[in-house]
């Protein structure tokens, strides 16, 4: 299979596994009518252990009633227009910005009626232990009571211009509870005492508000996961889009780099063949020459000394004549200012049939042969 081909087949069995999900999701999210299971004290079920009914008839009475589905963060100061009461249910744990600012809400004139026989629990830090609980944090002790003695064993606490109601049972305001007490009158006129706006605690029920995609993108761009997320995607569109494109000036170039030594011998026997320097020519053979002998028996050789010559003759079997001839030659060339092309051409070969000896084992015999 084609990589292209492969690319569309990953991407086609992606979007397939998203969507599966997007419904999934969606089927999932979609309000039931109770709660057998949690038995969770939420105004979307209808069940016993719900609170729909206490939510429509504060819907009927109040001229504001709806469902909080959003962070505590996102209360504004108790006005007319605002919330003035927030009434959460048996809550679930929340953060500890979420405790500063209720405290906040309630301090400005808030009023909280909170339900449960335990405390509203503040998540702990790893650096700090010893937070307090949400009622812990205003000298509130919880405990249980019927659902008949609830209202009348509630403790209410002043906060700055606003007020805590602790009802120390979970289920006061439920629908079995509504119908064997008069706890919904009581809470209506807790309501209206204080005026404005009520909303039932969706959001620590495991309600919170449904959010668009680009939202949902949004929040989670401004994450540290986010923006690496943003950092590789703008490294690769960078990638894509400049991949083998030049950014800059063009640039010559570069020679290539001769490494071909028979290249190198031809350029050099072309200058000396335009200069007619036969002599300098034999002087670089001769020169060649003993560095090639010199870095195979590991010393330094010249030729012409007779002392070198005597010292390569004997170890190797190189015949003494045929470096004495040589040497003879050498010297001659070097000199001579009437030296022929066929002069330097027979001093080349001598000088290579040494350096061949030395490199191969004697050759001079072979040499020889072939030219007779």
């Amino acid at each position: 299979m084609k990589i292209k081909e492969s690319n569309w087949w990953s991407a086609g069995i992606a979007a397939a596994v998203c969507v599966v999900l997007i419904v999934a999701i969606a089927l999932l999210s979609a309000k039931p009518a109770n709660d057998t299971i949690l038995k969770r004290p939420s105004t979307f079920f209808t069940d016993p252990s719900g609170a729909r009914a206490i939510y429509l008839v504060l819907e009927r009475v109040l001229p504001s009633t709806a469902q909080w589905r959003l962070p505590i963060t996102a209360l504004s100061q108790p006005s007319t227009q605002s919330v003035r009461t927030f009434i959460a249910m048996n809550p679930v744990p929340f953060g500890q910005e979420e405790a500063r600012a209720l405290d906040a809400w309630i301090e400005s004139g808030g009023q909280l009626i909170l339900t449960g026989t335990t405390d509203w629990r503040v998540q702990k830090s790893a650096a700090d232990r010893t937070t307090k609980d949400f009622l812990a944090r205003h000298d509130i002790h919880p405990f249980s009571a019927e659902s008949n003695q609830a209202v009348a064993a509630a403790i209410t606490k002043e906060v700055g211009r606003g007020r805590i109601i602790y009802v120390p049972d979970t289920y006061a305001f439920s629908n079995g509870a509504l119908r064997r007490t008069d706890n919904a009158v009581w809470l209506v006129d807790r309501c209206i005492e204080w005026g404005g706006k009520a909303v039932f605690d969706e959001y620590h029920e495991g309600f919170g508000s449904q959010r668009g995609f680009s939202e949902l993108i949004a929040s989670f761009a401004v994450t540290p996961w986010g923006l690496v997320c943003l950092q590789l995607g703008l490294a690769g569109i960078v990638y894509l889009f400049g991949c083998k494109r030049r950014f800059g000036r063009p640039m010559d170039e570069l020679p290539i780099a001769r490494t071909n030594p028979i290249e190198a011998v031809q350029a050099v026997a072309g200058l000396f063949e335009s200069a007619r320097a036969r002599a300098l020519c034999a002087r670089t053979i001769h020169q060649y020459l003993n560095s090639h002998l010199s870095s195979i028996v590991g010393h330094r050789v010249d030729l012409i000394d007779a002392d070198s010559r005597e010292r390569l003759s004997g170890p190797l079997g190189i015949a003494r004549a045929d470096l004495d001839s040589y040497a003879q030659g050498a010297g001659r060339a070097m000199a001579s200012r009437t030296m022929t092309d066929n002069d330097l051409t027979r001093f080349g070969q001598q000088a290579t049939a040494i350096a061949r000896s030395f490199t191969h084992g004697t050759v001079r015999n072979k040499h020889s042969a072939a030219a007779g």
